[in-house]
């Protein structure tokens, strides 16, 4: 994963985006992430840069390291939090870019999603750049660490081509748009949208094995 440029490239796009924010937008609660506002979702976004460069926090983080991470910026608005972010971020590229265990490109992962987290609260199309990367980063991760006592899923994206098996032959085949994959398996599509995907067999018994983060309970549409 070229971890510095896409993580550089996903937040400049999100420092555009906070530039033209209404009050009401700001405001405006996350479908994906159901605690979170808009800015909240920025305070996250800046505390896990702080919290990695100073030593604070080695990825993933906690529920309680991100709560706290939204507190401390709870007097900020989007604007100002992303000044803030802004000021750390040359020397976070840094250590991502020197970083080579595998837990610090989990800050890229977390980025890329919440800015399509944040497109779908603001009613904007999906952001897809880059999705090929993080689709190969999850999933790949997830062949690695699939039991084999679980069906073997054959995963294709069906505008790349690209393929990746989970365990050992095909007892089910996953077909689906890499950016739906992506998506799905860091928790960004309802247990209901994975089942409706085109499968061949049964998804139920494996369902609950194809996605990094809890289902939401919602549909999402980004």
């Amino acid at each position: 994963m070229d971890a510095a440029r896409i993580y550089a490239n996903t937040q400049s796009r999100l420092f555009d985006l906070a530039s033209g924010l209404t009050e009401e937008q700001a405001d405006a609660p996350v479908p994906a992430l159901p605690d979170w506002t808009v800015t909240e979702t920025y305070a996250h976004l800046a505390g896990i840069c702080s919290d990695v460069l100073s030593g604070a926090l080695t990825p993933p983080a906690t529920d309680t390291v991100t709560a706290r991470q939204v507190a401390e910026r709870a007097h900020l608005d989007a604007e100002e939090i992303c000044q803030e972010w802004k000021a750390e971020t040359p020397a976070f590229l840094d250590l991502i870019s020197t970083q080579q265990r595998t837990r610090y490109r989990l800050p890229v992962v977390d980025i890329w999603h919440h800015e399509n987290d944040l497109r779908g609260a603001l009613d904007l199309g999906p952001q897809t750049e880059d999705t090929d990367q993080l689709a190969d980063f999850t999933i790949g991760g997830l062949a690695k660490g699939w039991s084999p006592e679980l069906a073997s899923v054959r995963v294709e994206a069906t505008d790349t081509g690209r393929t990746w098996t989970l365990g050992q032959g095909e007892d089910l085949i996953w077909r689906a748009p890499l950016f739906e994959l992506a998506r799905a398996v860091l928790g960004r599509r309802s247990r209901g949208q994975v089942a409706a995907m085109d499968w061949s067999g049964d998804p139920a018994p494996v369902l609950e094995h194809l996605s990094a983060m809890p289902f939401p309970e919602r549909d999402l549409a980004v």
